[in-house]
């Protein structure tokens, strides 16, 4: 009796694991026509977080057949607005930052909802705050597709400062300056605080003295929204490769 007890009793803790381990995440069986880039649209989440969950998906691999199952992260940075009203209109001093701490909303959800595509909002200008408005507006909102990190060739990895560049450009794409990496390479950028990743090309370099010389990286303001951030900088590890004649030319 006391075996029987021990072996239910390893099976119930066994089970609370797997539990608690699937709630971090929805289990999706793809169905006919499905695509990893429409499930990813779907499920309000990037290439690089799919494929940290779903290794086989990873290295540029996104082939994927009917009936396979494949993990996504739940949208847990979602919740409902702390103020009852579903309209903010801008005041002084307000940044997206602030007014996303100050309705408790993701902030990706509230640039791409109320289309701010750049790094500035306007005294008077209006804005949608109602947390499961901004859910449905940006699961519609057209997305560039995004990039993907291929290894190939030496690894860099690097922790340091991301910072948002303050540019007017109204641009959806992944755009990145580093110090270092040349122009043109992809690079992986992950918010160490909530782990949330996205990758960008690398546009141009960082100069090593002046205002950007403690600033390991600068993202356009689009591709910096989807980590999450609380401000305008962040803690953030990015991982890129270069490839033999740039390591010799390094």
């Amino acid at each position: 009796m006391k075996k029987i007890l021990t072996a239910i009793s390893a099976m119930l803790i066994a089970f609370s694991a797997a539990a608690q381990s699937e709630g971090a995440f929805i289990l999706h069986k793809v169905a006919p026509k499905e695509t990893l880039y429409s499930l990813v649209k779907r499920y309000n989440t990037n290439f690089a977080t799919v494929e940290t969950l779903n290794p086989t998906l990873a290295n540029g691999n996104s082939d994927i057949k009917v009936g396979q199952t494949i993990k996504f992260p739940k949208n847990t940075a979602v919740s409902t607005p702390t103020k009852s009203s579903t309209v903010h209109v801008v005041k002084a001093n307000e940044t997206v930052f602030s007014i996303s701490k100050l309705y408790n909303v993701d902030i990706s959800n509230l640039v791409e909802a109320n289309k701010i595509t750049d790094n500035t909002i306007k005294i008077g200008q209006k804005l949608i705050v109602d947390g499961a408005t901004l859910v449905d507006l940006a699961s519609k909102a057209p997305r560039e597709e995004e990039l993907r990190l291929k290894p190939v060739g030496k690894s860099i990895k690097e922790t340091g400062i991301a910072e948002v560049i303050k540019t007017p450009n109204k641009s959806t794409k992944y755009l990145a300056l580093h110090r270092t990496a040349p122009i043109g390479t992809n690079i992986k950028v992950t918010n160490d605080a909530t782990g949330h990743t996205i990758v960008a090309k690398v546009i141009g370099n960082l100069n090593e003295k002046g205002p950007d010389e403690n600033i390991m990286i600068k993202l356009s303001p689009y591709a910096y929204y989807q980590l999450r951030p609380k401000d305008s900088r962040l803690r953030a590890t990015v991982e890129f490769y270069l490839s033999n004649n740039d390591v010799v030319s390094q």
